[in-house]
Parts: structure tokens; C-alpha cells; sequence
């Protein structure tokens, strides 16, 4: 795995919850992490918690929604490091709505963030690797949602359906560039997001149980095994891994069904 200090990662996303957890994997392995969130008091912890241990990371103001917002953060990058080698588009928002009570401004905020942000980034990342000649990655979070879904999730599965789309023909068409474009799909993750939707249920332990219990592996997956996966999809040892759409969901999505009677 790369270990020295002259590789930068953005991290869009990296407040809280998996974006959190691949900042802080990455600046363990010596990555220059900056961390493209949009709320302040969350990008100043991270930035703080990482820089205290010793390692380097830049918390920048990031809106995915906003085009102007991620030029600036790219602009900024560039200015301070003179490069970006990986972008990881993690930056989301999760909403499962009935489609007959969905509105327009339900699907207008999940899109632009979900998938239209994925775009924007990758856009304007992909031009710094290109006029760097940077053989860069681009890792986007994708969702198992991807491959299969539920009622009641129809604009999140659309919005991932279409980030697995693009990372394909971003694959194809960066790849002259030397630029490769992957999409990981977690499953059940392991964040403070999972733990308040578990608190809020009226029996979570069973619930909790019940989720375990359709993991071939008997339990979800956590933000450390999904910045694994994404510090090997950044590296070098990966060259030839592009195109890909890798679930990690501990064999969730493996399952055709669960029955306690056969």
C-alpha cells in the first residue's frame, strides 16, 4: 500500500459516518486527506482529531450541490498541494419516502446530491489529474441499492443505479488519461446514522438481530472495511481494476430470500 506523505485524497463527505472513517484510514497510511465536507463543526473535528495524531488533513468547505463550491475546493487543493491524486465521491443523503408522497423537491435535493454531486466532482477533479498528468482514481460510494432495493426507495436506488452507470463509462473514457473510476457498494454500514434509524425502533435489539441474521457473515459492515477497500482501489496496486462495481455487505446482497420455516 502507498505510505508516503506526497499523495492527497478529497474526501467529499468526510464529516461523519464512512466519509469519516476512510479520512482517518487514509491519513493512517500517510495520505494528504482533505476533507470536502459541508458542515463546519464536523470538517474542524475531523481536521483536528487526524492532525493531532500526527498526520495531515485540510478541512474545506464543500457544497456537492453547488458547482462554485466544489471549483473553489478544487481550486484551493490545487493551490496548497499542486495535485490530487484520488477523489473518493462519498458525500450523501439517504431518504426513503413512498413514491406516491414523494415530491419534486424530494427528488431535486437527493439527485443533487446523490448524483449529480458524483458528476460536478469527478468533473472538475478529473480536468486537475488530466492537466497534472496524474494517473489519478476516482472511488464512488455507491450503495447496494444499486443491484437491489426496496418499496419505498425508488429516487435513492435511481440515484445509485446512476452512479453505477456513470462510474462505467467514466471508466471507459478517462481511461486514456491513465484515470481510473470504481464504485463500492456497502450494505447495512456501521455509522452513528445506522444507530439512531436502530434507537428509534421499538425493539432494536431484535431488529438488530434480525439484520445480522441476513449477513452471510452474521454482521454489517463498518467504515474501516469499506477505507480498505477504497485505500487498494487509490492505490497502485489496483492498476488494473477499473469499471468495477464492488459490493461489500457482508453477503447481504447474495441472498434471494430469508425464511425461519425452510
Amino acid at each position: 500500500m502507498h505510505t508516503t506523505n506526497d499523495k492527497v485524497v478529497v474526501i467529499t463527505g468526510a464529516g461523519k459516518g464512512i466519509g469519516r472513517g476512510i479520512a482517518e484510514y487514509f491519513a493512517k497510511q500517510q495520505w494528504v486527506v482533505i476533507l470536502a465536507t459541508r458542515t463546519d463543526k464536523e470538517g474542524i473535528f475531523v481536521q483536528k482529531t487526524i492532525n493531532q495524531q500526527g498526520y495531515q488533513s485540510l478541512f474545506i468547505q464543500t457544497d456537492v450541490a453547488d458547482e462554485t463550491s466544489i471549483k473553489n475546493m478544487v481550486n484551493l487543493v490545487l493551490e496548497k498541494y499542486g495535485r490530487i491524486d484520488a477523489l473518493i465521491n462519498n458525500a450523501g443523503i439517504t431518504r426513503f419516502k413512498p413514491l406516491l408522497e414523494s415530491s419534486i423537491e424530494d427528488w431535486n435535493e437527493l439527485i443533487n446530491i446523490d448524483l449529480r454531486g458524483v458528476f460536478l466532482c469527478s468533473k472538475y477533479v478529473a480536468q486537475a489529474m488530466v492537466t497534472k498528468k496524474i494517473k489519478g482514481s476516482i472511488i464512488n460510494i455507491s450503495s447496494n441499492h444499486a443491484f437491489r432495493t426496496l418499496p419505498d426507495t425508488e429516487i435513492y436506488a435511481a440515484a445509485k443505479g446512476g452512479v453505477n452507470a456513470m462510474t462505467r463509462s467514466m471508466a471507459i473514457s478517462l481511461g486514456q488519461y491513465g484515470i481510473r473510476a470504481n464504485a463500492i457498494c456497502p450494505g447495512f454500514t456501521d455509522t452513528p446514522h445506522y444507530r439512531s434509524w436502530l434507537a428509534e425502533k421499538d425493539d432494536a435489539q431484535s431488529v438488530e438481530q434480525e439484520i445480522n441474521t441476513l449477513h452471510a457473515m452474521g454482521e454489517i459492515t463498518t467504515p474501516k472495511d469499506i477505507a480498505q477497500l477504497a485505500l487498494y482501489l487509490a492505490g497502485d496496486e489496483s492498476q488494473k481494476i477499473t469499471g468495477s462495481e464492488i459490493l461489500i455487505d457482508g453477503g447481504l446482497t447474495a441472498r434471494l430470500y430469508n425464511s425461519s420455516k425452510f
